[in-house]
C-alpha cells in the first residue's frame, strides 16, 4: 500500500492505539481511532486486517460508513452474514473485495491457461492435501486457530477454494469429515512458551467439493507428524497437471499427457512470479499478498469489474462454511450461491495492475 501510486496510505488504526502508533510512524501517517477513519470523507476505502472472528463486525461498520472495502481471509465465517455485506455495499454504491489474491500469481494463471486451453481434456478429478503439526510449531499465539472460527476451512481453506474456483468455477455440493487429535496443545515459542491451551474445534478435515463436472477432494489437517505425500494436482482425460502452492503465487506446475513424461508449465510470460522474498524457511517465494487490493482499486477508478468481486467473495464464505456443517451434520450440503470464474490476467489488458505492484521488492 506504501509504495504503489495507486493508493495514498491515509491513517492506521487498531485495537490498541500503542499497536497503531507504532505502525503509522514506520509508514509516516498518523494512528487513528476507527471512529475518525470511518468519518473521514476523504477515506475512500479501508483495509481490514483484523482477526478473522472480528471481520463481520467490522466489516458491517465500514460499509454502514460508505467506504469500500477489502478484508484479510476469510471475508465472513458465516456465508448469510456475507450475503447481507454484499448485499448492503450494492446498495450503498460501494465495493468489496477479500483475501486470498494468490490466484493472480503466475503459478495459477499458468495452470488456468492450460484448463482454457484443453491442455488436460475434460478437468475431471482434483486433490488438495494441505496440512502439518500445528499452528504452534511457528506462532507464538496459536491458541485462537484452536477455537471457533480458526478451523482449518477458515484458516487455510481460502486459498484452495479461491485456487479451485478459479480453474473450475463455482462449487454445487459439499461433503466432509472432521477429527480432533487432542484436546489440549502446547506453545512452542515466544514469551508464553510451555503454556498449555484447550482445542476447542476439530483439526483435522476431509471434504468432496462437487462442481459442475469434476469433483476435487480437500484435506485438510493441523495433525499431521510428517508433510504431506501427495499436495495439489488436477486431473483431466488427456493429461495431470501438478498445481503449485495456493499459499503463494509462484511456484512450478508441472504437466503430463498420455505417453509423455512431465514437463514443467512455464511462467516466464506472466507477471507476479518472481521470487521477491523469503518463506520462514528462508526459501525464496513469489509473494504479492495485495494485488487484488489494487485490482479494486483499478475497479473504483475505472468502473471496470474486479476478481475479487462481492459473488466471488460470497461464495467463497459458503463453501467455507459448507465444509465445517457438513462435518458437523454427517449430510451433505448444498452451495446457493454462484459467481463466474475470475478474469484471467492478461499482460497487456492488466498493464497498470502489473506495473503498479513493484517487484522485486527491495
Amino acid at each position: 500500500m506504501a509504495r504503489t501510486d495507486l493508493l495514498s496510505l491515509s491513517a492506521i488504526t487498531s485495537r490498541s492505539m500503542t499497536s497503531a502508533q507504532n505502525r503509522a510512524s514506520r509508514y509516516g501517517v498518523p494512528a487513528a481511532t476507527l471512529d475518525a477513519i470511518l468519518s473521514d470523507p476523504s477515506i475512500e476505502l479501508l483495509v481490514n486486517l483484523a482477526p478473522g472472528a472480528e471481520h463481520d463486525a467490522l466489516n458491517a461498520r465500514i460499509i454502514a460508513a460508505g467506504k469500500h472495502l477489502y478484508t484479510e481471509k476469510p471475508f465472513s465465517l458465516s456465508a448469510s452474514k456475507a450475503r447481507k455485506l454484499a448485499t448492503d455495499a450494492q446498495a450503498a454504491g460501494r465495493r468489496i473485495g477479500s483475501a486470498p489474491d494468490t490466484f493472480f500469481g503466475a503459478g495459477h494463471q499458468a495452470a488456468r491457461r492450460v484448463v482454457d486451453q484443453g491442455g488436460i481434456g475434460k478437468p475431471v478429478l482434483g486433490v488438495s492435501v494441505v496440512g502439518h503439526a500445528g499452528v504452534e510449531q511457528f506462532h507464538p499465539c496459536p491458541a485462537g486457530f484452536y477455537r471457533a472460527g480458526g478451523e482449518p476451512p477458515f484458516d487455510i481453506g481460502p486459498y484452495y477454494i479461491a485456487q479451485w474456483v478459479n480453474l473450475l468455477g463455482p462449487v454445487r455440493r459439499v461433503h466432509a469429515g472432521s477429527a480432533r487429535g487432542s484436546s489440549e496443545r502446547s506453545v512452542l515459542r515466544g514469551p508464553d512458551a510451555g503454556k498449555v491451551f484447550p482445542v476447542e474445534i476439530d483439526t483435522s478435515y476431509a471434504a468432496v467439493l462437487e462442481f459442475d463436472e469434476a469433483t476435487v477432494s480437500f484435506v485438510m489437517s493441523l495433525d499431521m507428524a510428517a508433510a504431506p505425500l501427495y499436495q495439489n494436482h488436477c486431473y483431466g482425460t488427456e493429461g495431470a497437471m501438478v498445481l503449485a502452492d495456493p499459499n503463494f503465487f509462484g511456484g512450478e506446475p508441472s504437466l503430463t499427457r498420455a505417453g509423455h513424461g512431465s514437463e514443467p508449465i512455464s511462467i516466464d510470460d506472466l507477471p507476479f512470479g518472481i521470487p521477491n522474498r523469503k518463506n520462514h524457511a528462508g526459501v525464496p517465494a513469489a509473494d504479492y499478498r495485495g494485488v487484488g487490493l489494487l485490482d479494486l482499486a483499478i475497479g473504483i477508478r475505472t468502473g471496470m469489474p474486479h476478481r475479487t468481486d462481492a459473488a466471488f467473495v460470497v461464495h467463497v464464505c459458503e463453501v467455507m462454511e459448507a465444509i465445517v456443517m457438513a462435518a458437523r451434520s454427517g449430510q451433505t450440503v448444498t452451495v446457493q450461491s454462484d459467481c463466474c470464474r475470475p478474469q484471467s490476467l492478461d499482460p497487456e489488458r492488466d498493464k497498470l495492475l502489473i506495473s503498479s505492484m513493484p517487484s522485486p521488492w527491495p
